[in-house]
This record gives structure tokens, sequence and C-alpha cells, in this order.
């Protein structure tokens, strides 16, 4: 008879005692999120009263970072879950259904509630307004161009070593000619005046490559005879030099009228005539033989 009484007991309790319930009132998941920017979720949920809601992180989305959570319980049978993440992929992803939890007392689980799945879509961000975001993924370097730039620069120092090498073989080269000439600087300059009038650069009208090269002699002329190196002096900067040399000081005016022709070829691409150019080069064949020093005579030698 007790048995039966406390059967028909517990079948009373069990018809008026309501169930434990759980359930979602609301559903707020964004469609759309920006690459690596905080985006929120939010659920409402209704329960029996008395119960506990929580989360089951073990059922969140794995394209998603979970960064905070924040539960308000708005009435006794009610609640609000606040969620942040962050989309670590691109294009559109799952959204997959998160479970909550309605615990007891003794922190039982005794009902659940699934979200809905939804596809979220991840768009790129192009600048970061948070002054504070920065790119956690590593640069990106394709090694196979690594290759090719270190055999670029390789291929350009031995291309550079070359040429460093040929340049040094032209000047010692130029210069062992140099070396090797020993006549005297009149002889030369005269001979190189002989040369530059039979090259039949005058004939083809190059009067400014005629000229440049007359120039050239005079000045090399200069460094033989007064070892004076005026190889980059201006015209006036050479006439300056040349005031210092008692031996040129009655050449200076003639000199002047020269130099001042030869600029204007060189530099305004004025066309001399025939009369000037044999003018300039008597100029130069002068000064060369005024200043050669001449051979004693023997009454010369006998007062010294």
């Amino acid at each position: 008879m007790k048995k039966l009484f406390l059967f028909f007991l517990l079948t009373f309790l069990t018809a008026v005692l309501p169930a434990q319930e759980l359930n979602f009132t609301s559903q707020n998941i964004p469609q759309e999120a920006s690459f690596a920017q905080p985006f929120d979720v939010r659920f409402e949920l209704s329960h029996t009263p008395g119960y506990q809601v929580s989360l089951d992180k073990n059922s969140l989305p794995a394209d998603f970072k979970l960064t905070s959570e924040q539960l308000e319980n708005l009435s006794p049978g009610t609640a609000s879950y606040q969620l942040t993440f962050l989309p670590f992929t691109l294009g559109v992803s799952t959204f997959t259904a998160v479970n909550i939890q309605l615990l007891n007392s003794n922190g039982e689980i005794v009902a659940r509630a699934a979200s809905d799945t939804k596809q979220v879509k991840v768009n790129p961000v192009q600048f970061f307004k948070d002054k504070d975001m920065r790119d956690i993924r590593p640069p990106y370097i394709p090694t196979s161009w690594i290759w090719w730039l270190l055999c670029a620069l390789v291929l350009a120092a031995l291309i550079w070593l070359a040429w460093r090498f040929w340049h040094k073989v032209r000047e010692n080269q130029a210069q062992a000619k140099e070396v090797q000439d020993n006549r005297p600087a009149d002889v030369i300059a005269l001979s190189k005046i002989q040369l530059l009038l039979q090259s039949g650069l005058w004939e083809k009208a190059q009067y400014k490559t005629f000229y440049i090269e007359l120039g050239e002699i005079l000045r090399e002329y200069l460094w033989r005879r007064y070892q004076l190196d005026v190889s980059a002096d201006t015209s006036s900067e050479l006439l300056r030099r040349l005031r210092t040399q008692p031996q040129l000081k009655p050449l200076l005016q003639s000199l002047r009228e020269y130099l001042s022709s030869s600029d204007l070829v060189k530099f305004a691409k004025v066309i001399p005539t025939q009369s000037t150019m044999q003018q300039d080069v008597t100029t130069v064949e002068h000064l060369v033989r005024a200043t050669t020093p001449r051979p004693q005579t023997h009454e010369q030698q006998e007062e010294n």
C-alpha cells in the first residue's frame, strides 16, 4: 500500500511540476564582417526561473575566435548573451551553432539549446582605423625570387669588376705610351699639330672636334714644359695661370684671341673661316716655338 502511494505521489509531482525549459527568443548574427575586426553576436533566451545560463565553449565556431562574453539577466526567466568574435579567414565562413546550457544549483546540465547556423562573409580590410592594430601574419617572401635577386647582384658585381679592370688597363696603356715618348715637349706638340692638320677633321667640317684637339695639344705642352696642370681649366682660368710665367706675358694677347675664337666654336657653334683657323694654329705654334729653350752658342758657353 505504501509503495502504491509513493508511485501516485511521484506521478502527481511529475504532472504538476513544469519541465526545465531553455529557448532562444532572438538571435542577432551579422551576415558580413571585416577580416581581423571584432563583431558582436547577441542572443536572448528564456528559461525556467531559478536556473543558471552558461555558454558551452566547446561548441564555438572554428573560424572565429571568441574575445569576450557578457551575460545579462534581464529577468528571473530571461537572459541576454553578447559574444564578441574575431574572424581569421577570408571569404564565406560557416558560423556553426553555439550551444547554451541550463544549469541547476548543483552545476548540473538540465537543458540545452543550439543557435542557428549561418554563413558569414568576411571581407578584406585595406586600412586599419585602429592605430594599435597590426598584421599578425609574417611577411610573405617568395624564395624563388631570392635566388634570382642574388644572381642578378652577382652578375652586376662581375660586370662592374670587368669594367674597372678594362678601364685600369686603358689607363696603364695611356700612361705607358706617355712615358715612352721621351721627345722634347716642343717636338711632340708641333708633330701633333701637323697630324691634326692632316687628319681631315677640318675638311669634314668637324670644327668643334678640331678645336678641342688643338686645345688638348696646347694644354699638354704647358704640362710638359711648365708642369702646369690646366687640363680642367676654363679659358679665363688658363690665362690667369699663364700670367705667372714671365716668358708667356708677351704672348697673352694673341693667346686670349685664340681662346676666345676656340670658345665660340666649341660652345656657340660658330663656324670659323679658313683664315681664322690658320691664325689660331699659328698662335699655338708660335707659343711653342717662343717658349722652347734655345741651345747656347759657343760664345755663351765660354761666357758661362
